[in-house]
């Protein structure tokens, strides 16, 4: 989060729930992570986002409709911009694994429902949150024609006032393309989500390929945890070289672009934060408060236990 806010290039930023059970719990996302554990880690996101606006995965919302409605309320509270609610069964599992299944329509509706209902909720009360409404139908096993199931929920989940409406895994950019076709004039904005699957033969289009075929929104949810993947095994790799050689002059190294290159050490600290942190350190030294404290004079109490040394006792 703090990556994506200093390199001042995203409007937004999207805390997946892919992510929070590969870092918080290193298991896949297959619905293991808790209520509990996603709104903690959002808090920390939304944090150390600063400015950047940060949309929340809330998956089916955790449960029933109550559930739905308290995902939307703890969402809004630990600092979340926007929430996407999905249709999937519950627990779920990641859009792309094996054995994705979905609620039907009339659940996938009333779900939706709840979430806009509380989001409306907050909105009345002065504040604000962007309900996204997302359909996992498209790979799902339980739905026959996956993309015509995807369009018409889409539709439904506009209709209803979501602000945001997407699917999951459109198979084509003639698929991507379906859903600006059929979206209302000035209704819900849209969002395409996509994963980098090279192996698989997929392609990922760029923010303004997904521009061009009338999308608001691109979203490349798991591309900054696979790269972090990527460079920690890229990392490790170089280490156990070391470590069999002998030889220190295989360790990883900083900035030189060989097997599991590092950054510099103070460009690592300037990324926690560090200098800022030092800066409040020298600003509240004791020292600093030397010429107060002599200023306040001696303290003691008088006769009449009032005032003396210009302490209100």
């Amino acid at each position: 989060a703090k990556l994506v806010q200093r390199s001042g290039a995203f409007e937004c930023a999207f805390m997946s729930g892919y992510g929070v059970a590969l870092s918080r719990l290193g298991d896949p996302d297959v619905g293991l992570v808790s209520f509990a554990e996603v709104v903690d880690a959002g808090k920390h996101v939304c944090r150390a986002a600063g400015d950047v606006p940060v949309v929340g995965d809330g998956d089916t919302g955790f449960g029933g409709v109550a559930n739905v409605r308290r995902s939307v309320f703890e969402f809004h509270r630990a600092g979340f911009a926007a929430i996407s609610i999905e249709d999937q069964v519950f627990p779920k599992r990641c859009a792309f694994a094996q054995g994705v299944k979905v609620v039907d329509r009339l659940e996938a509706v009333a779900r939706l429902k709840a979430a806009l209902d509380a989001r409306d909720e907050i909105r009345a009360k002065g504040g604000d949150i962007l309900v996204i409404g997302r359909t996992d139908c498209r790979l799902a096993d339980n739905v026959d024609d996956g993309l015509r199931e995807a369009l018409w929920r889409c539709a439904a989940f506009e209709e209803l006032g979501a602000d945001i409406v997407y699917f999951e895994a459109p198979q084509s950019v003639s698929e991507m393309r379906a859903l600006n076709e059929r979206k209302k004039q000035g209704g819900a904005f849209t969002m395409l989500a996509q994963v980098e699957k090279a192996d698989e033969g997929g392609t990922v289009l760029s923010a303004k390929q997904c521009a061009e075929l009338g999308y608001d929104a691109a979203l490349f949810g798991l591309t900054l945890i696979n790269a972090s993947a990527a460079a920690m095994q890229s990392a490790l790799a170089g280490m156990s070289q070391s470590a069999q050689s002998g030889l220190a002059a295989e360790h990883p190294k900083c900035g030189d672009g060989s097997l599991g290159s590092l950054l510099n050490f103070a460009e690592l600290n300037e990324i926690a934060g560090m200098p800022a942190h030092r800066q409040l350190e020298q600003k509240y030294l004791p020292a600093n408060f030397q010429s107060f404290a002599d200023g306040i004079g001696a303290v003691g109490m008088d006769g009449e236990g009032g005032r003396k040394g210009g302490i209100v006792l």
